[in-house]
């Protein structure tokens, strides 16, 4: 005897809400899948490739290809409008490796490591963000060269491109977890803004001199300076120069320059960065650089000795700089270097803007929700495993198990 059996509808899945793999692996696999897109504000100018998926807490690892003036860069956070990007920029003085972000037509530089490398290389960098801690490393992939506090991008696509069609636009790289490891402050100190036309950066003490004027100097530069040099004694102006190498030599270097990250960069009135390495010619720059806020009677502090300084020093520039939206474990993170308070702030990030404030909620509701999900059962196990400070470990874990309750 047969018998028949009832036909029952199978729902479809689709493909755009199935998990795939976001870490440690290639952006060439995510194009595979279709997980990828191209990406520019400029088709004819200026392209890339990122996830189609937005995320909030990632690294993107990738070799960057530097040409003078034309560099590839990467892209963190990656909206409409708006990124996170760093690039390897050998035409600036002994500040060539980079951090902006750019909101809507406004770009500003965020931070920078205190180095000159040579062009036409590439160079293996990795930009890295949890919550609104973002580190940047190059060479070295364990420990960064720098860190920024920014909450201006929740999150968003991730991948590389460059301008005028150079080869960095089809650069492969790969999606990495976020990192970890931190490095403690130098100095903080206030600076004033500085502009040019809708690009911005904080005002800092340059002391350009001559290359040879330095003894100690990387050979690359040495030749630089002969090249700029033949060609102005052969009688080029230095537009002449520019045009025919496609760039200017280098021929001074900045012992002013140290490596900094900035705190809650805005485009109006003064800053305050975080400073974390000092001039690689000529040691003393920080304190030089904070020589000049206090003539200019801006702030200029040491680095916190202990937990509870930190936290006084943060109370008391909250109260003068009311716009930072980042909190107390930010700043202690950014001060100390220390993990926990990187984990801290990642939770404090989710609860603000999925229960609290939720300034970039839109932003967050176009991440998956299992890696969301994902990422707080993650922090939550790393929360777990802390044995210091156990009462702020306590309340961040359940900041964790009200967002999942709640939902968002």
């Amino acid at each position: 005897m047969f018998r028949i059996r009832a036909q029952i509808p199978l729902r479809s899945v689709t493909r755009e809400h199935l998990e795939y793999p976001t870490e440690n692996v290639t952006l060439t696999y995510l194009l595979a899948i279709n997980k990828g897109k191209r990406w520019g504000l400029d088709a004819t100018n200026w392209a890339a490739h990122i996830t189609s998926d937005y995320f909030a807490d990632k690294a993107l690892e990738v070799m960057l290809f530097d040409v003078p003036d034309i560099p590839s860069m990467g892209y963190g956070r990656a909206t409409t409008t708006d990124t996170y990007l760093m690039l390897v920029n050998s035409s600036q003085a002994t500040s060539d490796f980079e951090a902006h972000k750019q909101i809507g037509d406004t770009g500003a530089r965020i931070g920078y490591e205190a180095v000159d490398v040579p062009a036409d290389r590439n160079y293996l960098v990795k930009m890295s963000w949890a919550g609104s801690t973002g580190k940047f490393f190059r060479e070295d992939m364990i420990t960064p060269k720098f860190t920024v506090t920014d909450t201006s991008i929740a999150s968003g696509g991730w991948g590389v491109g460059s301008g005028w069609a150079k080869g960095g636009a089809f650069a492969d790289g790969i999606l990495r977890p976020p990192a970890s490891p931190g490095i403690p402050a130098l100095a903080i100190i206030e600076v004033e803004v500085e502009s040019t036309g809708t690009f911005y950066a904080p005002m800092m003490r340059k002391d350009l001199v001559e290359v040879e004027k330095i003894t100690e100097i990387p050979t690359f530069l040495k030749r630089e300076k002969k090249k700029y040099d033949i060609l102005k004694g052969r009688g080029f102006t230095d537009e002449e120069i520019e045009l025919l190498l496609g760039y200017m030599p280098q021929r001074y270097i900045d012992i002013g320059a140290v490596t900094y990250g900035a705190f809650e960069f805005s485009y109006e009135a003064s800053n305050i960065i975080i400073v974390q390495g000092d001039n690689p010619y000529k040691a003393g720059a920080v304190e030089r650089q904070a020589e000049l806020a206090r003539a200019r009677n801006l702030k200029a502090l040491s680095p916190p000795a202990t937990h509870q300084e930190a936290l006084d020093v943060y109370k008391e520039l909250k109260k003068e700089f009311k716009h930072w939206l980042a909190g107390k474990d930010n700043f202690l993170y950014h001060v100390t270097g220390l993990e926990v308070f990187d984990l801290f702030q990642n939770v404090d990030f989710y609860y603000g803007e999925l229960i609290e404030h939720k300034t970039h909620y839109s932003q967050l509701k176009e991440v998956p929700t299992w890696e969301i999900e994902r990422r707080l059962s993650q922090l939550e196990r790393e929360l777990e495993k802390i044995t210091v400070l156990a009462e702020e470990r306590d309340k961040h874990i359940n900041k964790i198990r009200e967002i999942k309750r709640l939902g968002w």
